[in-house]
């Protein structure tokens, strides 16, 4: 079996958060980088997929349009529905709030 060598440049800053982050799975950066690019969910980036497909937020914004019946124009209508959603999207991160009860658990 032959090896295969990969060359990755980092940025210091890149390095370090890397660095960081092999740290906390008690692993070298080599060791993280090699099961990360062999896919191994154990040591998933934190990286998501995106909270809606582009048809998603279409369908969103069209019903919306809708609920507007005409009141707002296009442009508004997309900024308040793009706004809505990245608050929905946003919650997990923000402080909860015990005395709300969708914010519990």
């Amino acid at each position: 079996m032959r090896n295969f060598v990969a060359k990755v440049h980092f940025s210091t800053e890149e390095r370090d958060h890397i660095d960081a982050q092999a740290k906390a799975l008690q692993l070298s950066r080599s060791e993280l980088i090699r099961l990360r690019a062999l896919g191994d969910p154990s040591v998933g980036s934190r990286a998501e997929l995106p909270p809606l497909t582009l048809c998603q937020y279409q369908r969103a914004v069209t019903a919306a349009l809708k609920a507007a019946q005409g009141a707002c124009s296009r442009i508004t209508v997309e900024a308040i529905t793009a706004a809505v959603l990245c608050s929905i999207h946003e919650i997990p991160d923000q402080p909860r709030n015990p005395s709300h009860p969708e914010s519990v658990g």
